[in-house]
């Protein structure tokens, strides 16, 4: 049976707190997804796990609900930030065609073997990457041209279901690992940005589905939060969606009037300080 956290906060507290807290965060979230384009996962675990935590649900539990009630809201968001970005002829779909197959496999694989591993273990992989990446991005060097690196098609796929294992078992919609990876052979960042944006639709929505059906066959199933569908918490998600969904357009915007070299730099910043707040939850 899973360990039961001791709320910091009574019922009539958690009724008045908790809605305009989803909405803060769903709006940051959104924003995030639509200027990064990275479907505003890194906002959407952390912030959801330190919120479980606080309401009394067991740090195994919270971490699993953050990440499987995360790619919910990250498909609803990434959607409308697909869509944007679409329309400003931001979405490469020819990288989409030859990466999201094997994308998807990664992420069947992953949402289903995390659904039954310990949830320190989805902390310490968050964290790790998100700072890896952050890194990168801080102070690799962006490629000037298409092709100016180049990574054989073979070795793209098989990166490529990884991203969709990693991402699904850490509840991001992948752009901050496909982001960068289409950076490093030459696609300019903001058309990075909104492929990122479509490829995450691709992550979350199998990814969502892995962990409502892994969670729905736990043995501590009926003791997960009121309104939980396995790992997923409908009602946190539908809190958070509307305030993630009319923010993610205006985060579209600003992408588009941004320097490339400010874009990367906002990026970087908001993993390494997402990061090392998971660091700091670790025992």
């Amino acid at each position: 049976m899973a360990a039961k956290a001791r709320p910091l906060l009574n019922p009539d507290q958690t009724m008045y707190i908790l809605p305009p807290l989803l909405l803060v965060i769903g709006g940051l979230g959104g924003f995030l997804s639509g200027l990064l384009g990275v479907g505003g996962g890194i906002i959407f675990v952390p912030a959801l796990f330190f919120s479980m935590t606080a309401l009394g649900t067991g740090p195994e539990q919270a971490m699993h609900l953050a990440v499987g009630t995360s790619l919910a809201v990250v498909f609803a968001t990434g959607a409308t930030s697909a869509l944007a970005h679409h329309r400003r002829g931001a979405v490469d779909s020819g990288i989409v065609r030859a990466w999201g197959a094997f994308i998807v496999g990664g992420v069947i694989f992953g949402s289903l073997f995390a659904s039954s591993v310990d949830g320190r273990l989805l902390k310490e992989i968050f964290a790790v990457i998100t700072f890896a990446i952050s890194l990168y991005m801080a102070f690799g060097s962006e490629s000037k041209g298409p092709g100016a690196k180049t990574i054989a098609m073979n070795i793209q796929r098989g990166l490529c279901a990884c991203i969709g294992m990693v991402s699904s078992m850490i509840g991001v919609g992948g752009a901050i690992l496909t982001v960068p990876m289409m950076s490093y052979i030459g696609v300019p960042m903001q058309r990075a940005v909104g492929t990122g944006a479509a490829l995450g639709m691709l992550i979350s929505l199998p990814g969502c589905l892995g962990y409502m059906l892994g969670g729905a066959a736990q043995a501590y199933a009926a003791e997960l939060p009121p309104f939980s569908v396995g790992y997923v918490n409908v009602l946190a998600a539908l809190m958070i969606i509307p305030s993630s969904i009319l923010l993610a357009p205006m985060g579209v915007k600003a992408s588009h009037k941004l320097p490339r070299t400010t874009l990367r730099r906002v990026f970087a910043g908001v993993l390494m300080l997402v990061s090392i707040r998971m660091f700091m939850t670790l025992d």
